[in-house]
């Protein structure tokens, strides 16, 4: 034998048991490849593959989103409800004020006081004509005039600013001064 047919020879060896070697470690990575897919397969409990637990997560996800959009369904009834009783409420409001206006528009709120001196004789300014009136101007003047033996009292109607009876000076001023706040 020459030597180029042991140098084929060594060559084809070498190749040989380069195969072998690529050969056991393709054979160990298709065993692991093997193991991999029999735990996505089978999972690793034997029970449960990937897929099912993937199922379960999907239908879990479903169970959420669904309650989500019947919370969200339930939000807006309840907002809608909120603002119909928001409304009503407002309406009832806006209503009692309204009564409310119109009954103090009749309250005696419009008060003057006018005090002087009815006689040169006494001073102190003791006599006064006082103004009640509501807001149109209905009401009533007192006036009580003071001497020095005596006083007297005279009330007198008024129906929007006017009295029933003819006014004094003084009581007109009062009843100007009441209308006018």
């Amino acid at each position: 034998m020459n030597t180029a047919s042991i140098a084929i020879a060594v060559v084809g060896l070498i190749f040989g048991l380069g195969g072998l070697i690529a050969g056991g470690l393709a054979l160990r990575t298709l065993g692991r490849l093997r193991q991999s897919v029999a735990l996505l397969s089978r999972g690793s409990s034997g029970r449960e593959t990937i897929l099912d637990v993937a199922e379960k997560h999907m239908a879990a996800s479903e169970a959420v989103r669904k309650d989500i959009l019947e919370l969200q369904r339930d939000l807006a009834d309840s907002q809608r409800d909120a603002d119909a009783r928001i409304a009503a409420e407002r309406a009832e409001i806006s209503h009692t004020v309204a009564d409310i206006s119109q009954t103090v528009a009749t309250v005696l709120r419009r008060v003057a006081l006018v005090r002087y001196d009815a006689f040169d004789d006494l001073a102190g300014r003791l006599s006064f004509s006082l103004a009640l009136l509501d807001d149109q101007g209905n009401g009533v003047t007192l006036t009580a005039i003071a001497s020095s033996s005596d006083t007297r009292v005279y009330a007198k109607s008024l129906s929007r600013g006017v009295g029933e009876h003819t006014l004094s000076p003084e009581e007109e001023q009062a009843v100007k001064a009441a209308l006018a706040r």
